[in-house]
């Protein structure tokens, strides 16, 4: 194995890192050991393949799909680089997932991952099979575009809830962008061959006057923006849409930054804190994100996401609040758990009647019953997706 290759990948993932230990879902022969970046720069993400099946690999550095920031600081600064032009592209609220290959003995093997693990876990494997399903093209994507490294993609729908809500998709998923490189430069979804697959919407460009135009688009979002309500966690939900990507070309280079533009009342409600303490909103979606990255994490990972975007003297002091929500999010989880072992046991599907399953398990949760009436529908929901 080339010692020098793994001393540059352990300088590019420095001390910020954390160790894994996987079976990979879409490669089930191989169990994978690594460690995932923690870097708040370009490696944040980025993952070092050490082991596959116990023996050492000798993998480069993949790197993942990069944090998309805002042009502007908690002062409302505006900080846009000088650029040759700016492309705007239609943000999907969803989970982002990011499809990767690696090699063992010779054989490459494709798969997709979460930002801060290298795999796929519970319901997403499950969602994803299915898209894989519903999209056949997607793994040939590689051969399409050789030089791509990897590929990345939202997966959203009514089956993925968060804050806007698509009650006419299900399930679906579009192609943002690709990655190519050593340094994970970004290529345009345009610039891309993708067959059948759905691409992110592009919506326009932009030369000059980046603030102005990047407020009259806000202001457009807000207009289209409708409040329907708050969830059982009381966190806001919305119909419209939930902004734009504005892909920066850097003047005078190949670089591509990404910033978001997000209407204005859904900003207040990422920005809206106290001096001292993080909104619930906030935490909230923090602990969602959590949660697709880890089976069941823990307040330090929580935390370690909080503190890439909001300093540590505000995170310290919404400890309790944090903790009660991971709570809520845990006892959550372990409702589904128990749901789904219970629906097996009894030999329910996803073509079950609903209420016949509600009153065979109700009784043996002490849970709020609409919360489990509406578990037991998310469930089955799976079930059907499992089963086409």
């Amino acid at each position: 194995m080339d010692q020098q290759k793994i001393k540059k990948a352990q300088q590019a993932l420095d001390s910020d890192c954390s160790e894994f230990s996987a079976t990979d879902p879409f490669n089930p022969q191989n169990h994978v050991e690594g460690q995932i970046s923690f870097s708040r720069d370009r490696r944040y993400g980025a993952m070092l393949i050490r082991k596959i099946n116990g023996e050492p690999a000798d993998q480069p550095l993949i790197l993942s799909p990069p944090k998309i920031a805002y042009p502007f600081g908690l002062g409302h600064n505006y900080r846009f680089p000088s650029a040759e032009r700016i492309y705007r592209v239609r943000k999907y609220d969803g989970t982002n997932i990011f499809m990767y290959r690696y090699k063992n003995h010779g054989r490459e093997y494709i798969t997709f991952k979460v930002r801060l693990f290298p795999f796929l876990r519970g319901r997403y494997i499950t969602m994803w099979k299915h898209i894989l399903r519903k999209y056949q093209q997607i793994t040939e994507l590689f051969k399409m575009n050789p030089d791509a490294t990897g590929f990345s993609f939202e997966l959203y729908g009514s089956d993925n809830p968060h804050m806007i809500q698509y009650k006419d998709v299900q399930l679906d998923i579009v192609l943002l962008f690709g990655l190519r490189g050593t340094q994970g430069q970004i290529v345009l979804n345009t610039e891309l061959e993708t067959g059948t697959i759905p691409k992110a919407e592009r919506l326009g460009t932009v030369e000059t006057d980046y603030v102005w135009h990047y407020e009259q688009e806000q202001q457009e979002l807000d207009r289209r923006l409708s409040f329907i309500g708050l969830d059982q966690n009381q966190a806001p939900m919305f119909s419209g849409e939930e902004g734009s990507i504005w892909y920066v070309k850097i003047k005078d280079t190949c670089e591509i930054r990404m910033y978001k533009c997000k209407p204005r009342r859904i900003e207040q409600v990422h920005w809206a804190q106290t001096q001292t303490q993080l909104s619930p909103t906030v935490i909230w979606a923090t602990i969602l994100k959590a949660f697709e990255n880890w089976e069941n994490p823990k307040l330090d990972e929580v935390i370690a996401i909080l503190n890439e975007d909001y300093p540590i003297h505000q995170i310290a002091a919404s400890t309790k609040q944090i903790e009660h929500k991971l709570k809520i999010a845990k006892n959550a989880a372990n409702t589904r758990q128990k749901i789904w072992e219970f629906m097996i046991m009894h030999g329910f599907d996803g073509n079950t009647n609903t209420a016949t399953v509600f009153h065979k398990i109700a009784s043996q949760l002490d849970q709020d019953q609409r919360h489990v009436y509406k578990t037991i529908k998310n469930m089955q929901k799976m079930m059907k997706i499992e089963g086409e």
